[in-house]
């Protein structure tokens, strides 16, 4: 799976706001174990457990990859 893209809003100079291009993770659900310890570790809060599997909120994620470094089964790409 690849990842996806999202524009953020990063600080522009005076009042004009730069879009940001940030890679959210993707999460393969046959590999996923649903032990959330990707959720534990995002510190935005963009992932939530699911019917067992791991999911990402796109508008939340801002593209760290803490969650893919905790990950036991290299789940999250």
């Amino acid at each position: 799976m690849g990842l996806g893209m999202r524009p953020s809003v990063g600080p522009g100079i005076g009042a004009r706001a730069t879009a940001i291009p940030v890679a959210v993770p993707a999460v393969d659900p046959e590999k996923c174990a649903g032990c959330g310890e990707c959720a534990k570790a995002c510190p935005f809060g963009a992932i939530e457990v699911k019917g067992g599997v791991a999911v990402v909120n796109a508008a939340l994620c801002q593209g760290c990859r803490a969650c893919a470094s905790v990950c036991p089964t290299g789940a999250i790409d």
